[in-house]
């Protein structure tokens, strides 16, 4: 239809023209009619013109199409221009195809961006400029502030910062952050729009390598435990027996050597009864039961801590606080497990803040990124750190007298939840220990 209307406007306008046209040179010819006409000429003159605007309106439609393409628009043709729908149409088709497959590669970035931002792993690429650029949500976390340079690298740490930088394409290491997360670091190169780029991925390590040190000292544990036990115990038996008979000995017959013999049967009894004791207990770590997961809310479980913690804080002086957000806060944890290792910690703050003037103690409960995380908050003496990374090692202590096990029960059982326990300084002074784990 739309061809032969165009057909029809261009015959109907040639038409009129020369029917003027011979119109003219019989007026001119016969009856000497000049006005009429140059009045008919007016007219076929304005029939031409308009013959050649509409000739020319498919010429204009194809120069706007071509015109948006080399500003990189698009622009659809407009409606109402009769005669020329089959090119309207064509360049319609056209204008649609290049905006999908213009769509298209957005489309793919976005995904692709998508599922960047979804990774665990912080990515961070840095071109020969040395411009930084962070490529997903985790670096972005990670960092915790905007980086643009090399030297911002410091914000993870300065000596994690160098070790990056100088980290050749292709190699891979384990790095300690400024806030003491390890990280597994890998580097590469490659090109992209012309330039030369450097990518680092950094994947936290730390319950990984938590949980290979937990399993290492609970193995331990287990073959120290199996094989003192299995000396001490014939020897404490053996001491136990002999120690009636020589008692019986010394009196029916006083003798100073042979009390003597008795006196040490006694300290070998008490010794290898007190040393069993001593192995049994320290066994428990490695036998830790298996968390029963159920529906907790939070507050209960704090309520619970408040009260048992509470007397002790008020007596010794130390202002102690607690605080839920959101206050309907529900995991899957174990409520006494989880509870045991709140308490252990809380013990350790009431310790390493006692010996300070104002001492505090707080117990913060937040839901961060679908993990609750659980901070005691003190601000003791701090953390030491040439202790620091040895902390939660078995039988490690600082305290005269401590037994080495709260911190390291308190991280089993973070684990034992596919969580973790870290510690960090309190600014301005004292320490952070942060038990996480999965909301659900």
């Amino acid at each position: 239809m739309a061809p032969a209307l165009f057909a029809v406007g261009i015959g109907i306008r040639a038409s009129l023209v020369g029917a003027i046209a011979f119109a003219i040179l019989e007026l001119l010819a016969t009856q000497h009619l000049y006005a009429t006409a140059i009045v008919l000429s007016g007219i076929a003159a304005l029939i031409l013109v308009d013959l050649a605007r509409y000739v020319s309106k498919g010429d204009r439609m194809l120069e706007r199409f071509v015109e948006g393409l080399a500003a990189g628009e698009l622009e659809h043709p407009a409606r109402g221009v009769g005669g020329f729908g089959r090119l309207r149409g064509a360049i319609e088709r056209v204008v649609a195809t290049l905006d999908a497959a213009r769509l298209r590669p957005q489309q793919q970035i976005d995904h692709l961006q998508t599922l960047i931002d979804t990774v665990p792993v912080a990515i961070i690429t840095l071109d020969d400029a040395g411009k930084i650029t962070l490529a997903n949500h985790a670096a972005r976390r990670l960092a915790g502030r905007a980086m643009s340079t090399l030297e911002h690298l410091s914000t993870l740490g300065a000596a994690a910062g160098e070790r990056l930088s100088q980290l050749a394409p292709g190699k891979r290491g384990v790095l300690r952050l400024g806030n003491g997360q390890r990280v597994l670091a890998t580097a590469a190169r490659f090109s992209a729009g012309g330039r030369q780029l450097r990518v680092f991925s950094l994947q936290n390590i730390e319950s990984e390598l938590d949980a290979v040190e937990l399993r290492a000292w609970q193995d331990l544990l287990r073959v120290l435990a199996h094989e003192m036990m299995n000396s001490l115990t014939p020897i404490s038996s053996l001491a136990e027996s002999v120690r009636p008979l020589l008692s019986s000995a010394v009196l029916e017959a006083p003798n100073g050597a042979l009390r003597d013999v008795a006196d040490a049967v006694d300290v070998i009894a008490c010794r290898s009864s007190g040393l069993m004791s001593f192995v049994e207990r320290y066994r428990k770590m490695a036998e830790l039961p298996p968390p029963s997961l159920m529906p907790l809310p939070v507050a209960d479980s704090i309520r619970r801590i408040d009260q048992l913690m509470r007397p002790t804080l008020d007596a010794r002086g130390i202002t102690y606080s607690s605080s839920i957000e959101p206050s309907n806060l529900t995991i899957r944890a174990d409520g006494d497990l989880l509870e045991q290792a709140l308490i252990n910690l809380l013990h350790n703050a009431m310790e390493a803040s006692s010996a300070v003037p104002n001492p505090k103690v707080e117990l913060r409960c937040r839901l961060h990124d679908e993990h609750c995380t659980i901070s005691v908050v003190d601000n003791g003496k701090g953390l030491n750190s040439d202790c620091v990374e040895q902390i939660f090692i078995p039988f490690f202590t600082t305290k005269p007298g401590g037994s080495g096990i709260g911190l390291s029960l308190a991280r089993q059982i973070a684990h034992a939840h596919n969580g973790q326990l870290e510690a960090a300084a309190n600014e301005p002074q004292g320490a952070v220990f942060t038990l996480s784990i999965p909301r659900y």
